[in-house]
């Protein structure tokens, strides 16, 4: 039998390769960590499908998983620019990415713009988390404010914070103490009002602050090293090494932590902690001011280290040439011998040696006075605890300075000491300002914060009974009778009655719908709204029912 051979033709099945095929390829790749083929497919999509947005986006979303973040923008921005304006979320995704580039500008520019293109968008809630965490976790000061957001909060605490750099503490505290009754979450205001405190030598509110930062957030590293820096100030040494064995175990992540660590450290005399923060810190390969390359060559000296402070002594140089902060210490570590002892040198961006004593300075350099942060700080820390004959000296340094700031301190001042001559020399001290002289003296008229009270119920009649609101002085009687009952070992010193009772004023004028605020009773009653804010939160937790 003869047998036919048959032929089989091929069958031909089209296996279609476009860009969808290479996206979902790419995207199971991206599910495994297989960052090479995820990235090889993607661009293989872009290459059949150039000016598809989505496909570009995906490359980008890949570059970005594989820790390629300058390219991942790089992608977006010609997303934006060519092929898809009107895709929003590309400036989300760009503000990711900056974050992880420690760019917190960058990121905070990209936030605000999906935020401001694509309000009510998918990621409207993490592009504000965002914003949220450079404001408040990092400190970084808005450059923006969106519609509806805490325009004023942010506006007052960039001014207070100007305020405290500049010198102005009294100013600072006022506008902090606003700060911390409007928004009490509001951390980086907590922790400079805290400074402010500082600075004027109100060492007991600055404590009490720091105390209620740490209350909202246990481990909050800048309240923290303000603690440390005060638990030095008054030699609690047992309380500071134990803190410090703390901050020692901590390695910020973020540039500003690690600036805040190490300054702190090099106040603290931990020179070898200062220069370990302030060496990762410049070894980021992030720009830095003068300022920050003096501080860390400070910490290099200190622990010894004089080739490396040279090093970043020159940089500081090369950074602010016309300053003439870095040449005297240049000088000063090449004249020195081989085993020569190392000077102390305090963390001042200034030259060394140089004057900043109020008590030694001129009178002839007034400006220095209105313009050296140091100076001022020490001037107000004087009339707080010096002796009697520098708090006069104090005075008439303050009278020349003239501006608003001395002002306020000379009249604050005037209500607070019950020393006749000195008062008779603040009052000397605003007419030579040409300021509006008290209509009352203290004898007459004392602030309610600075008169020496007996009781809570002696404070209540004498503030509100016989100051014309009898009903006001009724309604805090009761209560103070019902905070005795719930809480019978409440502080009654005198200072902490004042205290009492302006937080019994604050919840009064809550309940009668007669509401004043917390920084206007600070203010009546002579203590700080962080004070006031304090109390309540005690007096909050008690039935008034």
């Amino acid at each position: 039998m003869k047998h036919t051979k048959r032929v089989m033709k091929p069958t031909v099945i089209e296996f279609q390769q476009d860009a969808a095929f290479f996206v979902e390829r790419g995207i199971r790749f991206l599910n495994r960590y297989d960052y090479d083929r995820a990235l090889r497919s993607f661009r293989r999509a872009v290459d059949l499908e150039p000016t598809n947005a989505d496909c570009h986006c995906h490359l980008a979303s890949a570059l970005a998983e594989a820790g390629q973040y300058e390219q991942s923008n790089e992608v977006l921005r010609e997303v934006i620019e060519k092929w898809n304006p009107s895709m929003h979320e590309v400036y989300f995704y760009m503000a990711n990415n900056y974050a992880n580039l420690e760019d917190y500008h960058m990121a905070e520019e990209m936030a605000f713009r999906y935020l401001q293109l694509a309000g009510d968008g998918p990621y409207a809630e993490e592009a504000e988390e965002l914003l949220d965490y450079i404001y408040f976790e990092l400190e970084i000061p808005p450059r923006h404010f969106l519609p509806g957001q805490s325009d004023d909060i942010y506006g007052k605490h960039e001014n207070a914070r100007l305020s405290l750099e500049e010198g102005r503490f009294l100013e600072a505290r006022d506008l902090l103490q606003e700060i911390v009754e409007e928004d009490p979450s509001f951390l980086p205001a907590w922790n400079n009002l805290a400074l402010a405190y500082y600075y004027i030598g109100d060492f007991e509110q600055a404590m009490d602050t720091i105390r209620m930062t740490l209350e909202r957030e246990e481990g909050n590293l800048h309240a923290l090293c303000n603690l440390a820096v005060l638990l030095s100030h008054h030699n609690h040494t047992a309380e500071l090494l134990d803190l410090l064995d703390t901050l020692k175990k901590v390695v910020p992540v973020h540039p500003e932590n690690m600036y805040k660590l190490a300054t702190t450290m090099g106040v603290l005399g931990q020179h070898e902690e200062a220069f370990r923060h302030y060496q990762r810190m410049l070894r980021t390969g992030r720009p830095h001011e003068a300022c920050t390359y003096h501080y860390a060559a400070i910490s290099a000296y200190l622990s010894g280290r004089k080739d490396q402070s040279l090093r970043w002594w020159q940089k500081a140089k090369q950074l602010d040439p016309d300053a003439g902060v870095a040449d005297p210490y240049i000088q000063m570590v090449k004249n020195e011998q081989e085993g020569e002892m190392i000077k102390p040198i305090p963390y001042q961006y200034n030259p060394p040696q140089r004057n900043v004593s109020w008590e030694q300075a001129s009178f002839a350099g007034v400006e220095d006075f209105k313009t050296d942060p140091m100076i001022r700080a020490s001037l107000l820390w004087a009339l707080q605890h010096g002796r009697d004959e520098v708090k006069f000296a104090v005075l008439q340094t303050l009278s020349l300075i003239a501006d608003d700031e001395a002002e306020h301190a000379v009249r604050q001042f005037y209500y607070q000491t019950d020393n006749k001559q000195l008062q008779k020399v603040a009052l000397l001290a605003l007419s030579d300002m040409g300021a509006a002289l008290p209509t009352d003296t203290p004898g007459e008229k004392q602030e309610p914060g600075t008169k020496e009270i007996a009781s809570v119920e002696e404070g209540i009649c004498l503030y509100l009974r016989d100051q014309g609101d009898p009903e006001a002085a009724k309604w805090c009687l009761d209560a103070w009778k019902k905070v005795q009952e719930q809480q019978p070992d409440c502080d009654q010193k005198a200072r902490k009655a004042v205290a009492w009772i302006a937080a019994l004023e604050y919840v009064y004028g809550n309940f009668c719908d007669q509401k004043r605020t917390q920084a206007a009773l600070a203010k009546k009653y002579g203590i700080s709204a962080a004070t006031v804010a304090k109390y309540v939160k005690v007096l909050s937790r008690l039935d008034f029912k």
